[in-house]
């Protein structure tokens, strides 16, 4: 894609799943990337499998993305790394926990808003006074939730919810110093996430895993569920020359799981 090669990028929670996926496409397009995840050795070990797979030195910080001064270090590596602070930070997430509303507790509810909400804000005002001299992109990375809360889902639902309005506010106000902000609200990806789901289903239902995959699937059109990497090529694009007019949108790759249409 146009655009790509040459520039840098940070990509969070990407030792595996979604963010791995995401930083494999980037790097294999030319984009010199820095992860980082809360795990030394799986974040270590991604970024060793992604510079061997792509043929493009991924390097990586350890780092909690509830904790402010873990990301202040991580900025500081990632340009020491990467020589500059990145061209494209993508926002990626650990998860908050799935439980019925009244099970959630105020440590839940603290520990996801500094999981999602605060770290989005910390990490786009550490990265923005750099894009406002040489451009950007900025994309988040949501969940279908944004689009069709869940059952079990609060957390998810609401926080993410406000990740999505923070991106449409973000290019509204900064659009003129050729950053662009988007969000993605991705649907059904074969992740651990999804097993850990998947497994938790089925134990409370007293089925076994596969039909609960075969249920999931059957809610989604395309019945099958997403790779991280076609996650990855959808923020590759908005990340691309191609994409340079799309802006402050929420985009869905879902499997035309969403029926709204608009």
């Amino acid at each position: 894609m146009i655009g790509l090669k040459g520039k840098r990028a940070l990509v969070s929670a990407a030792s595996s799943g979604i963010g791995m996926g995401i930083a494999r496409v980037l790097s294999a397009y030319g984009v010199s990337v820095h992860i980082f995840s809360r795990n030394s050795e799986r974040v270590s070990a991604a970024a060793e499998i992604l510079s061997r797979e792509t043929g493009n030195r991924v390097s990586y910080s350890t780092a909690d993305l509830t904790r402010r001064e873990d990301l202040e270090r991580v900025f500081k590596e990632s340009e020491n790394e990467l020589g500059s602070l990145p061209d494209f930070l993508i926002i990626n997430y650990g998860d908050p926990r799935v439980a019925p509303f009244l099970d959630l507790t105020d440590d839940d509810w603290d520990y996801s808003i500094d999981l999602i909400l605060k770290s989005s804000v910390f990490m786009v005002k550490r990265s923005l006074p750099h894009m406002m001299k040489h451009g950007g992109r900025i994309v988040f990375v949501t969940s279908l939730t944004t689009k069709e809360p869940l059952k079990n889902f609060a957390l998810s639902a609401s926080l993410r919810s406000a990740v999505v309005s923070l991106s449409k506010v973000i290019s509204l106000e900064y659009s003129e110093y050729g950053i662009t902000s988007n969000s993605i609200s991705q649907g059904y990806v074969m992740t651990q996430r999804l097993e850990n789901i998947a497994r938790m289903n089925s134990e409370k239902q007293n089925v076994p895993i596969d039909k609960i995959y075969e249920d999931m699937k059957s809610t989604v059109p395309s019945r099958r569920f997403g790779r991280p990497e076609e996650i990855g090529e959808l923020v590759a694009f908005l990340c691309s020359d191609a994409a340079s007019y799309i802006n402050g949108v929420n985009l869905q790759i879902d499997g035309g799981f969403i029926k709204f249409p608009f």
